[in-house]
């Protein structure tokens, strides 16, 4: 086999089977930005997805300057206000949710974003009931939350759900799941990102590509295992209002 017929087969290895799992080189992009492997594949996720237009409340998201705009797909003209226990510059209500209504109507929002923010409170029940008051009927719940990664107070971290803890959740709080994504790609991945914040920059581009591969060796070997939903480093989630 010539270097170039192996390097060819070896680029095809590298590719993605799920149209949702991005490809090594987007992944790589991302680390040269200083984003976490989990957080890369949290906000490539949602690159190219469902069009978010109309009144859209974020919660926790930084005034707007969280990476998940960035792949996000907000329509022009869209209005967009921002909830943040910290006041941040452009913050339009600072309030802790899990203790304050938002000062918004009931029913006035089209879109809720919940990005990394579950993890960090101890009161998930209150804050979902305050996500469907805000929402109009058929009004969507877009976000995500971590799995296996470190402890990460912002200011506090209480907990980690897996999926059935998550559907249970929604369902208890009038929300029908539409989508609800394990963002990961096998065990050594995971492993990898428990030393994320040790490895330097320049040092991904070595060692991703090896894990990267080493995981696909696994789907390969035994393609009937789930390795994604067994591995998770995050949950992507669509709920709906009831």
């Amino acid at each position: 086999m010539t270097f170039v017929s192996w390097f060819g087969r070896y680029s095809n290895f590298m590719r993605e089977e799920k149209s949702y799992h991005p490809m090594l080189g987007a992944v790589l992009r991302e680390t040269m930005r200083g984003k976490a492997v989990s957080r890369t594949l949290t906000n490539l996720f949602w690159r190219g997805g469902e069009i978010i237009s109309g009144k859209v409340l974020d919660i926790g998201g930084g005034a707007g300057r969280a990476s998940h705009f960035r792949f996000l797909q907000i329509a022009e003209g869209s209005t967009l206000k921002t909830v943040d226990i910290v006041a941040r510059s452009g913050t339009d209500f600072v309030l802790d949710i899990t203790k304050e209504q938002v000062p918004l109507s009931h029913g006035s929002q089209d879109f809720v974003l919940l990005f990394n923010v579950l993890e960090h409170l101890n009161t998930h029940d209150v804050v979902l009931s305050e996500m469907r008051r805000l929402l109009r009927n058929g009004g969507k719940l877009y976000g995500s939350i971590p799995f296996l990664i470190n402890v990460h107070p912002d200011p506090h971290d209480y907990v980690r759900f897996t999926s059935e803890a998550l559907s249970e959740l929604f369902a208890r709080n009038g929300f029908i799941v539409r989508v609800l994504a394990p963002i990961g790609r096998g065990p050594f991945l995971a492993g990898y990102e428990q030393l994320d914040m040790l490895i330097p920059r320049f040092a991904h581009l070595l060692l991703l590509p090896i894990v990267w591969g080493l995981d696909k060796i696994l789907f390969l070997l035994k393609p009937e295992r789930d390795f994604p939903a067994q591995f998770p480093l995050a949950y992507n989630f669509i709920v709906e209002k009831q």
